[in-house]
């Protein structure tokens, strides 16, 4: 089931259900090679630069735009083609769940604000139910691109999750 809220005032909610192991989709999450097999929209390009799995740890990296696309939108907006961004892992429950918070200080003519991602996992009937909840923006437009390249990037996840899995099928 694939599902992402668009309207409102409420926070952004994608859901996955995966045919894979609670571990490898923990480890998308929580690896750099994981994170960088995903983590950027289509057209980007993303290098993980910290990670310190931990509460209070650090969780940083540099998002690049490598397509035409994507450097026109940026463009239009006033921004640059290169974003280094900050966050850190602010709750951790192995398996379960995960929040991280960026420190969203690249957005022209926007004071700095805090913007929290939370992946809640659990397992059911041998399957990975996944839940992303992320952040508005403070500006629509911003709102929207976010919800663009967030599904873009989960569409990066699904065909990661299922390397994974046929990675592990392979093994056995």
């Amino acid at each position: 089931m694939a599902h992402a809220s668009e309207r409102g005032a409420g926070p952004i909610t994608f859901e996955r259900v995966y045919d894979a192991s609670i571990e490898d989709v923990w480890a998308l999450w929580t690896t750099k090679e994981g994170l960088e097999a995903w983590f950027a929209p289509e057209g980007m390009r993303v290098e993980i630069t910290a990670l310190h799995l931990r509460v209070g740890g650090a969780f940083d990296y540099v998002m690049s735009a490598v397509g035409a696309e994507q450097i026109a939108y940026l463009g239009n907006l006033d921004m640059r083609q290169t974003a280094r961004v900050s966050g850190q892992f602010v709750e951790m429950v192995r398996h379960r769940r995960l929040r991280i918070r960026f420190d969203m200080d690249f957005v022209p003519g926007v004071e700095p604000y805090p913007y929290d991602m939370l992946v809640e996992m659990s397992v059911e009937a041998g399957r990975v139910r996944m839940v992303l909840t992320a952040d508005r923006h403070p500006d629509p437009e911003i709102t929207s691109g976010a919800i663009l390249g967030l599904t873009s990037q989960l569409h990066s996840f699904d065909l990661a999750i299922s390397a994974r899995a046929k990675k592990e099928r392979q093994k056995q």
